[in-house]
């Protein structure tokens, strides 16, 4: 009876201790996960604000550059009737957008489809103040030019316009400058306040094991001592150790299939989000080069078709015939330049003859741009392969030549697509480049966007990549893509 009551009486002041230790511990990592929770909701919320304001103020720069291609045909409307007819109801537009946009960011609270909040140090507002004048020139400038008069001032206030442009345009660069070192800045804070949560997360736990299972392991060792005075306690206790333990095991099971279950769960949101991204990407490339090729495009044959027509005009000395010669080899290197932007961004070729024809043609524009030859090989078997693994396998071999011709020196490159006998993809690319330690290269964890984007492209088709590498030997990287995913 005597140790009946003492065990009761323990078991209440271990139990009261431990509860109100565990319970303190717990309360504190929770709080500390919840603050490192909304610390990180906040930070990617600003982080996304972040993004949208370099990018607007990266856009900044193409709107001042565009209104003064559009002064510049509304200034010279004889030479340019059409174009002039064209960009005469849009500048306003282009005007007031642009107008807008420079007092948001200027004034910290840019409204477009929605409200970011824009954070504007003593740096930044220095600037500003100081690309105020330009500004103000060039936007009465164009309002001027957007009334649509016509006097004998407007080459005098184009000319001004274009004079101001250039310090608008430095300085709009040391603005997008200045916001992104600011951007990654608060990111870099972020991080070393989460790094000082981990921390003292840790700690706590380990106070945790020394307050609290520390004196539990104490409390079983005299548990045990008492028991092996009692073979009757003994038989007893050792049944509900026996019954503690086989829960253990079902919760440790438990715990392990939820834990497997989650992290698979995470795992496909992952690749989905990745499939996305990568799908949006894909068509934001169509769209781009669909409008490089319909708009831009024909608008510099246009301009190509209408200079040809000069020719038969007499000039009236010889320098002004070399003036019109280098004025046609512009426009030609431009058109030139428009279509290889657009190959780059989505190859017609590849979906009108496939993936072996876009290749070889990718092959072909890296030997004559780079100078460096480059061989082809395509051993495929009259396999049809979907759309995605086409455009994703075009993107891998585009990324790993734009690398080779960067970073290798290479001389001489090969790229071959076959199938085995399972009918699995499997492309190649080798180089005879100067390579890298790959083994010092994992360990220093060196890694670039391109090499990332490649290996996130196999993942999402349930492939393999293998990299092979020693320094100057070259670099080879072997991808196989399964046809068909396995159930």
């Amino acid at each position: 009876m005597i140790f009946t009551i003492s065990m009761q009486d323990l078991d209440k002041q271990v139990s009261k201790r431990l509860t109100r230790l565990y319970l303190g511990a717990l309360t504190v990592v929770a709080l500390l996960s919840l603050f490192g929770q909304v610390l990180i909701q906040k930070s990617l919320n600003e982080s996304s604000d972040d993004a949208h304001v370099v990018n607007l103020a990266g856009r900044q720069r193409m709107l001042s550059q565009r209104l003064c291609k559009m002064a510049i045909l509304l200034t010279n409307k004889k030479e340019f009737p059409e174009e002039a007819a064209i960009y005469q109801k849009g500048f306003a537009d282009v005007l007031n957008l642009w107008v807008k946009c420079h007092y948001g960011l200027k004034n910290g609270n840019l409204v477009l489809d929605k409200t970011y909040l824009v954070k504007n140090s003593p740096a930044i507002e220095a600037i500003f103040n100081e690309i105020e004048p330009s500004f103000k020139i060039m936007s009465s400038n164009a309002s001027f030019i957007s009334q649509n008069k016509q006097t004998n001032v407007e080459r005098k206030i184009l000319k001004n316009m274009l004079t101001n442009e250039r310090q608008f345009l430095k300085l709009m660069d040391k603005i997008v400058s200045q916001y992104d070192t600011e951007a990654q800045a608060r990111v870099s804070r972020v991080k070393r306040i989460e790094l000082i949560l981990f921390c003292i997360t840790i700690c706590i736990l380990i106070i945790e094991g020394f307050l609290i299972f520390m004196p539990l392991v104490r409390y079983v060792k005299e548990i045990i001592l008492r028991i092996t005075e009692s073979e009757s306690e003994l038989q007893f206790k050792n049944k509900q150790l026996n019954e503690t333990n086989e829960k253990l095991i079902i919760i440790q099971k438990d715990l392990v299939k939820t834990t497997e279950e989650k992290y698979e769960l995470l795992r496909k949101e992952d690749n989905v989000r990745s499939a996305a991204l990568m799908e949006g990407q894909e068509e934001e490339r169509k769209r781009l080069a669909r409008e490089l090729h319909d708009g831009i495009g024909q608008m510099l044959t246009g301009l190509k078709l209408d200079s040809e027509k000069l020719k038969s005009l007499p000039f009236i000395n010889e320098k002004q015939r070399n003036s019109f010669v280098e004025h046609q080899k512009l426009i030609n290197e431009t058109i030139e330049a428009t279509r290889t932007v657009s190959f780059n961004l989505m190859p017609s070729v590849l979906t009108d003859f496939g993936l072996a024809s876009a290749m070889r043609l990718l092959t072909e524009r890296t030997a004559n741009a780079a100078g460096i030859q480059t061989i082809f090989n395509d051993f495929t078997e009259n396999i049809v392969l979907p759309n995605n693994i086409e455009n994703n396998l075009y993107r891998i071999a585009q990324e790993a030549l734009n690398n080779i011709v960067k970073h290798a020196k290479a001389k001489k490159i090969e790229m071959n697509l076959s199938n085995d006998k399972n009918r699995n993809i499997v492309l190649s690319i080798i180089d005879n480049g100067k390579g890298f330690d790959l083994k010092k290269a994992k360990k220093n964890k060196i890694s670039g966007n391109g090499l990332g984007n490649m290996q996130t492209r196999v993942r999402l088709l349930n492939g393999t990549f293998k990299i092979e590498s020693e320094s100057n030997k070259g670099t080879s990287i072997f991808v196989l893509i399964p046809l068909f995913k396995e159930n």
